[in-house]
């Protein structure tokens, strides 16, 4: 029982982004970062579905580069 709470613990912790000067990262903060970049992002004008979600990633992945964040490889 304690393994799997400690197992939960650590998976909350994992991320799909890495800081780009290596610094470890603020969960708080980079949960914060994405949040702005989805917004960013959202405010997109919708065209057709498949091409306006493309357009979003795209978005939100550049918005969080400028923010010192890159997709974990």
């Amino acid at each position: 029982m304690l393994a799997m709470v400690l197992l939960s613990g650590c998976a909350s912790q994992l991320s799909n982004y890495v800081r780009t000067d290596g610094a470890p990262i603020d969960a708080a903060q980079e949960k914060a970062t994405l949040a702005q970049c989805k917004g960013e992002a959202a405010a997109i004008p919708f065209v057709e579905a498949y091409a306006w979600q493309q357009q979003q990633k795209k978005i939100t992945e550049a918005c969080m580069a400028r923010n010192g964040y890159i997709q974990a490889q």
